[in-house]
C-alpha cells in the first residue's frame, strides 16, 4: 500500500521544521537589544530590499516599499551555528540572537522560500527573462503573453502601481547564485525563506529564542519584567537554546531536563 508523504517526512532530519531569524548589529541598536524589541512587539520590521528587484527599490521608494522583507533560514536547527560564522565574501553579519518558529506557522504568515537562479557563465537564461519583465515594468510598458492562460485574453498590462505590479510581487523572492565579476555568489546553502513587509507573531508561537548560553538568564529576566511582558515569559514557557549546541542538548533544554543532566555525563559538583 503506498504511504503518505507526511511520517515519511518527518524522518527527514536534512528538512527543518523550523525558521530562523537572527538579528544583527546596527548603528541604532545592538543584535541583543534588536532581539528584545522584536520579542516585546510581537513584530520583526522589514528593513531592507532584497531580491531581483533590489537595484530598483533603491532608485524609486514606491518600488522599495513593495521589496522590504523579512528573512529566515530553514536550516536545522542543530547548523545555527553556521549561519553566525564570519565567511569571506558574505555581506551579512548574523549575530547568535534570533527567534524560531515553525515553517508551518511561516507559511501561514505568508513567507516563502527563495528562488536561486543560476548566473553560471552560459545559463543565463533564467535571470534573463526576469530581468527583462522588471525592465518592462520599470518603463510602464505591457509584456506580451508568449502562452496566454485560459483565464487571460491579450496581453499583461503592468500596473503603474508597484504594490499592484505582478514582477514586484515575485522579485523579492529571486536571488542569483553563481561567479560574478569579482566574487561568487553561493549562499543558496542558507536555504533562505522571505517574508514581505513586516511579520507579526503571536508569542505562543515561537518555539525558542536563541542566545548565547550565559545571557539567557538575564534574556529571561528581561522579558518578564518589560513594557511587553505577557503570561508566556513570566511563567518561563518559550525556551532558551544557544546555537552552538548539537540537537540532543537543544532536546534536553527544550524538555527542561536539569542542566547537570543534559549532556552524556553528569556535571558533578
Amino acid at each position: 500500500m503506498p504511504e503518505d508523504i507526511v511520517p515519511l517526512l518527518h524522518r527527514r532530519t536534512d528538512l527543518s521544521t523550523f525558521l530562523i531569524h537572527l538579528t544583527r548589529d546596527h548603528q541604532q541598536a545592538a543584535a541583543r537589544d534588536n532581539l528584545l524589541s522584536i520579542l516585546i512587539a510581537g513584530r520583526i520590521e522589514a528593513r531592507s530590499c532584497y531580491g531581483a528587484a533590489a537595484v530598483r527599490a533603491s532608485q524609486d521608494p514606491d518600488v522599495a516599499a513593495t521589496q522590504r522583507c523579512v528573512c529566515f533560514s530553514e536550516a536545522p536547527l542543530e547548523q545555527a551555528w553556521m549561519l553566525t560564522r564570519e565567511i569571506a565574501g558574505r555581506g551579512v553579519a548574523l549575530s547568535q540572537y534570533g527567534v524560531v518558529f515553525t515553517k508551518s506557522y511561516g507559511r501561514k504568515r505568508g513567507a516563502n522560500p527563495v528562488w536561486y537562479q543560476d548566473i553560471t557563465p552560459g545559463h543565463y537564461w533564467l535571470t534573463n527573462p526576469v530581468n527583462q519583465l522588471n525592465e518592462i515594468s520599470r518603463r510602464g510598458q505591457s509584456a506580451t503573453i508568449v502562452s496566454t492562460p485560459p483565464d487571460v485574453t491579450g496581453p499583461l498590462i503592468l500596473s503603474p502601481i508597484p504594490s499592484e505590479d505582478p514582477i514586484l510581487k515575485l522579485t523579492p523572492f529571486i536571488e542569483q547564485m553563481g561567479p560574478t565579476t569579482n566574487s561568487m555568489k553561493e549562499f543558496w546553502w542558507e536555504r533562505e525563506w522571505r517574508h514581505v513587509g513586516d511579520f507579526l507573531f503571536m508569542l505562543p508561537r515561537v518555539v525558542a529564542v536563541l542566545a548565547p548560553y550565559a545571557e539567557h538568564d538575564a534574556l529571561a529576566s528581561d522579558l518578564a519584567a518589560g513594557p511587553g511582558k505577557t503570561e508566556e515569559w513570566v511563567a518561563g514557557r518559550v525556551g532558551f537554546l544557544d546555537g552552538t549546541w548539537g540537537l540532543e542538548r537543544m532536546i534536553a533544554a527544550l524538555a527542561g531536563v536539569d542542566e547537570e543532566d543534559a549532556g552524556p555525563i553528569p556535571l558533578y559538583p
